[in-house]
């Protein structure tokens, strides 16, 4: 979840750097009365920015903060059914008739919930989850270090470069919604995340994994395919290749089962390396690790459910007839310290779910009676207006300026 969160910040960064904004600061200042609330999320909603959205444990999360994940959710939400219903017609219950988006419509594949229900959840989720690192790490005594500051200050001013200055970067967080204070409480969550996965490597500190630990999030498994459908086109095969390829992974699983516990593994090898059709093999040729959801299910299913050094019976997929070896992730994990990095990402990321889930952190009421559908195209239509207002601002701040240079060039004061 971490990954998807942290992601999100990049993303929305980078499309507002595809927008041309104007607009007051997000927050409006303090909350100590001397400013009204402002920004693109008060104008939209009528909720102070500087409210309180939620708190978790000692942590206290913004209304600006939740709006800003709800705005990427929703936009996230609006994009994958969108295209997932332009070329395949998936989704076609959440459309009306003129292919707008029906935002209140329960849908089968949300488990009956709604679209703004679905973006809603998602939102309070990822609140919750950034509060929890701040939790977690205040905890754990974990605090930001100079390299750290350092790191944050030259990507900063990268961004602010890349905007064409700090009036163009401020601009950009206001059409996100945020103040300079919650992008920055947002970017350093992040670093707190690491350090808080490097306490799960570091043998000894508070939250470490012991190797064996890592089965819980991944499997490593090698397999021979003897594939029933042509690997380059995935039509099927004719009914007497695919009764040739039964016997043949047959014939093969007879030879492992009859092979003592010192031969296996280097038996599978040999014969996978001969006969499997997997055409992942050559990058891959000792195997695969992998998560949940990340292999079709019933090869899923049947990895996880071996110990090391066991092999699976026949396993039938829309690729054809697997067998499988499952192999000793630990050792594998020794070999590849990159992954066991992602592994450890994966066990903080539980932490925090458990933690969040431990914790009762409900909405204010303002928020949850928002509807997030409604929100979403009130925001994205402020978001247009700002952007056509300053392009206009700069088409016309761009005819004065050529008209004072012709002026200069034909002698003009």
């Amino acid at each position: 979840m971490m990954k998807k969160w942290i992601s999100a910040l990049l993303a929305l960064l980078l499309l507002a750097m595809g927008c041309t904004g104007c607009g007051e600061p997000a927050s409006g200042g303090g909350q100590d009365g001397a400013q009204p609330p402002s920004g693109i999320y008060y104008d939209v909603t009528g909720i102070d920015p500087r409210a309180d959205a939620m708190s978790l444990g000692s942590s206290v999360a913004p209304a600006e903060l939740y709006l800003y994940w709800l705005s990427y959710n929703c936009g996230s939400l609006e994009y994958q059914i969108s295209a997932s219903h332009a070329y395949y017609g998936a989704y076609g219950e959440v459309f009306d008739d003129e292919g707008n988006l029906l935002w209140d419509v329960a849908a089968d594949f949300l488990g009956g919930m709604t679209l703004s229900q679905y973006a809603k959840e998602q939102a309070v989720s990822a609140t919750k989850f950034y509060a929890a690192i701040e939790n977690m790490a205040q905890e754990q005594g974990v605090e930001l270090t100079e390299d750290d500051r350092a790191a944050m200050a030259d990507s900063l001013a990268a961004s602010i470069e890349q905007l064409g200055g700090e009036e163009g970067f401020q601009e950009n967080l206001d059409l996100m919604g945020i103040s300079r204070e919650t992008f920055d409480r947002i970017t350093e969550a992040s670093y707190l995340f690491n350090h808080l996965r490097d306490m799960v490597l570091e043998e000894g500190s508070a939250l470490y994994l012991e190797p064996s630990g890592y089965e819980r999030y991944a499997a490593y498994a090698d397999h021979i395919l003897l594939a029933t459908v042509d690997t380059a086109t995935r039509e099927p095969l004719s009914e007497e290749e695919i009764a040739a390829k039964r016997t043949t992974a047959e014939d093969l699983l007879s030879q492992l089962q009859a092979a003592g516990a010192g031969e296996l593994e280097s038996l599978f090898t040999q014969l996978a390396d001969q006969y499997s059709e997997d055409t992942g093999r050559a990058g891959s040729p000792d195997g695969y690790v992998f998560g949940p959801g990340e292999m079709v299910q019933e090869f899923e299913d049947a990895a996880f459910a071996l110990s090391p050094g066991q092999i699976s019976g026949i396993v039938e997929t829309a690729y054809g007839y697997h067998i499988i070896l499952r192999k000793d992730l630990t050792a594998k994990l020794e070999e590849d310290p990159v992954k066991r990095t992602e592994l450890a990402e994966e066990h903080v990321s539980a932490l925090l779910d458990e933690m969040c889930a431990g914790e009762d952190a409900a909405l204010s009421e303002e928020l949850e009676a928002l509807d997030a559908g409604a929100f979403y195209a009130a925001y994205s239509e402020a978001v247009e207006a700002r952007s056509a207002a300053n392009s206009g601002a700069e088409t016309s701040e761009g005819a004065e300026n050529s008209a004072e240079d012709g002026a200069d060039e034909n002698g003009g004061e």
